[in-house]
């Protein structure tokens, strides 16, 4: 194939264009392959040329000249000529395509850079490029994580869970996958500065507080004293392992509503082991359930109470009207 149409597609640093046809009106067939026969191995760098097999692996890439292209992959999977290596064969790999994956670097970059800088949905840009809305929020956080700047240090990391949308499965070239709804957000928690986002990270497990303070500079971590979290073991069990060193803290709200959820459970289960059955209306029990969960503070103003209970406060952070 002539070297020009490998300049055209802007193949002609690693690949070589070995075949181009056209399959319908907006739609071309190019098969590529590296240009240089030789692979160094991953395990113990050994130059080879020797192939086993040749497989043909399809890559999604841009457009070209305002067609479609239909990008193949023609690999080399080499041998490793040093017998004491435990690789015996491996794959030629690319800059344009890195390991493990069915997008070509430019694609991806273009697709975060149409998500964040045109405003758009990831499921539009997914849609336009044909690709699954996973890779395209992939694509995004890879970008933002070379545009945004570094956390800056901070002497109180704040860390919760969000939920971004509901549970749903999405089909990838490797089949249905569970897309995880949830997002951990770590803030500076410091009340002495204006607080702020530092970083966000996909789902809401130990794994994740780990996976985030691996990727920050040791002087970010050692300037921790003190992380502020709800009460999850999940996030306690990943700050002690990252930072041994620092204070856990849970916040006031979360211990009044956890006290309080006890509170109405030994209620509801002395209840039910007095009557046999579950409170009523006409059981002062039920109708003085929200004074149990009342502070010393309202509790003299309280109104007193009715068929259907007394009425709830500001001092009831957490409150049950279930019998």
């Amino acid at each position: 194939m002539n070297e020009g149409t490998s300049v055209l597609l802007g193949l002609e640093d690693e690949f070589t264009v070995l075949q181009l046809e056209r399959i319908d009106a907006d739609t071309v067939r190019v098969v590529i392959e590296v240009i240089d026969p030789e692979g160094a191995c991953p395990e113990c760098g050994v130059l080879t040329s020797r192939i086993k097999e040749r497989p043909l692996v399809r890559v999604k890439d841009l457009p070209a000249s305002g067609q479609r292209t239909d990008l193949w992959w023609l690999k080399r999977r080499l041998v490793c000529r040093e017998p004491a290596c435990g690789t015996a064969t491996f794959t030629q790999q690319s800059r344009a395509v890195p390991a493990r994956s069915r997008l070509t670097t430019r694609l991806r970059e273009k697709i975060g850079s149409a998500i964040a800088s045109g405003n758009r949905a990831v499921s539009e840009v997914a849609s336009e490029y044909q690709v699954a809305w996973s890779t395209a929020h992939r694509a995004l956080i890879a970008l933002a994580n070379q545009w945004l700047p570094e956390p800056e240090p901070t002497r109180v990391l704040g860390i919760d869970e969000t939920r971004a949308r509901s549970v749903r499965w999405v089909l990838e070239e490797a089949g249905w996958t569970r897309s995880n709804p949830w997002m951990t957000s770590f803030v500076n928690a410091d009340p002495t500065l204006p607080g702020h986002l530092l970083g966000l990270t996909p789902g809401r497990s130990g794994a994740c507080v780990i996976d985030w303070l691996a990727l920050q500079t040791p002087a970010f971590r050692a300037g921790i004293d003190l992380v502020v979290i709800d009460p999850s073991a999940p996030y306690a069990g990943g700050i002690r392992t990252a930072l041994p060193d620092a204070r856990i803290a849970v916040d006031k709200w979360h211990l009044v509503a956890l006290a309080n959820l006890m509170v109405t459970q030994v209620r509801q289960r002395i209840t039910r082991q007095l009557h046999g059955r579950r409170g009523t209306a006409t059981d002062k029990v039920w109708a003085s359930r929200q004074l149990l969960l009342t502070g010393n503070c309202t509790a003299a103003a309280a109104p007193p109470p009715t068929k259907s209970g007394p009425a709830g406060n500001c001092c009831s952070p957490a409150t049950s009207t279930s019998p």
